[in-house]
């Protein structure tokens, strides 16, 4: 989550620095958005049934996350044109292929150490959503892997997290900028797909 406001924030001010406006950001016309309240609703709701108590929690996570990544997949698949929803696509299904390899996002303890994240909840088994990586994990790399040592909030990250928040912040910067640059091509496209 750090990684992705982190993105923003900067993505925002890159666009504003570079002469883009907000509004031509809230202008650009994306489809099928209600797949994305799907999305977050199905991966929400994947996450109250483990807290609230009903039924096996982590087999609910891992239902409600691939609930929420077929809705986004599509989403994505509607949009694929418009800058940086490629890289958020890839970043989705590669955090969507590691979790229903392993019934949760496998965290290294190395990277945790590195960012100076505690992983004793993981390890005690009272997250859900993430397990400690082992010599069982099904594709290690694409968990989180990478620490990333942020000034508020420490976390680990993993290489689907770095597409996802790199993605979100070409679509910004680009949407930000993209009337002023079809105005100096000469072109006057009102959306990006």
């Amino acid at each position: 989550m750090g990684l992705a406001i982190v993105a923003l924030v900067g993505a925002i001010s890159v666009g504003y620095a570079l002469g883009g406006a907000w509004s031509r950001l809230t202008g650009l016309r994306l489809r099928r958005r209600r797949l994305v309240v799907a999305a977050v609703i199905a991966q929400t709701g994947g996450a109250l049934v483990g807290v609230l108590g009903y039924g096996d929690p982590r087999r609910a996570y891992v239902i409600g996350l691939a609930v929420s990544a077929l809705c986004a997949a599509a989403f994505c698949a509607w949009n694929l044109r418009v800058a940086g929803v490629p890289l958020v696509t890839l970043g989705l299904v590669a955090n969507a292929v590691v979790v229903a390899a392993n019934g949760a996002m496998p965290v290294s303890v190395a990277a945790a150490t590195r960012a100076d994240v505690s992983v004793l909840a993981i390890a005690a088994g009272q997250d859900d959503r993430h397990e400690i990586a082992d010599s069982g994990t099904v594709l290690r790399p694409l968990g989180d892997v990478i620490p990333l040592p942020l000034p508020v909030r420490s976390e680990i990250v993993s290489p689907g997290d770095v597409l996802v928040a790199a993605g979100l912040a070409e679509l910004v910067v680009m949407g930000m900028l993209r009337r002023r640059r079809d105005e100096m091509d000469g072109t006057s496209t009102e959306e990006l797909d």
